[in-house]
């Protein structure tokens, strides 16, 4: 057929007249198209119908599907099923939305994900809202202004306790409108109920 034409073989015994003469015409190629969509009672409704509601209903799922998802913050802290990755970009999705559903909620977060070894564990009597403002004065800051997360490398250690990653941080609308930000997490506890905690940001 016209398809077999158009690859440039056929299953007959006509493959040496085939041979450099694949030209066909557009009529002979949409019949063959045709005929193969209409093989289906779906192809059928399908091709008859043409374009309609359905691509309506496409758009309108296209855009649910690409609408901003609302925040929810976690209710497990820490959560042992999280693999280090996931803790990274937990923190920072938290800290985006430090506010919500109350004030200073992602840090609180943060301070949840806390390791033994960490600074904010070991700054005794510090609270979410004083670290909270001492980022918000700093260049860190981009932690709860930043507009979207790309994780641009991460690396684990050799006995697989420690892990080391490096997000990119979305600051603005042009190409390079990023800063990094790099990650230690250490893995504590035991067995299952394991949990990565951030020893530094």
């Amino acid at each position: 057929g016209a398809i077999n034409a158009f690859l440039g073989y056929d299953t007959g015994n006509v493959g040496e007249r085939l041979a450099g003469n694949v030209s066909l015409t557009n009529d002979q190629l949409y019949s063959e198209v045709k005929e193969r969509v209409l093989d289906t009672a779906g192809g059928f409704i399908d091709f008859v119908k043409g374009a309609s509601d359905d691509d309506d209903e496409d758009e309108e799922e296209e855009a649910l599907v690409n609408a901003p998802k609302e925040y929810v913050p976690p209710l497990t802290v820490p959560d042992s099923d999280l693999t280090a990755g996931e803790v990274v970009l937990l923190i920072l999705e938290a800290l985006k939305n430090n506010d919500n559903p109350t004030r200073n909620k992602g840090v609180e977060i943060l301070f949840g994900y806390s390791s033994s070894g960490s600074q904010i564990r070991n700054e005794e009597g510090l609270t979410p809202e004083e670290y909270a403002d001492f980022l918000k004065e700093t260049e860190y800051k981009v932690l709860f202004t930043h507009e979207e997360v790309m994780i641009d490398k991460g690396q684990y250690s050799f006995d697989g306790k420690k892990a080391f990653f490096t997000a990119r941080l979305r600051v603005g609308p042009a190409p390079l409108d990023f800063t990094s930000c790099n990650f230690i997490l250490t893995s504590e506890g035991s067995g299952e109920d394991a949990a990565w905690m951030v020893d530094s940001i």
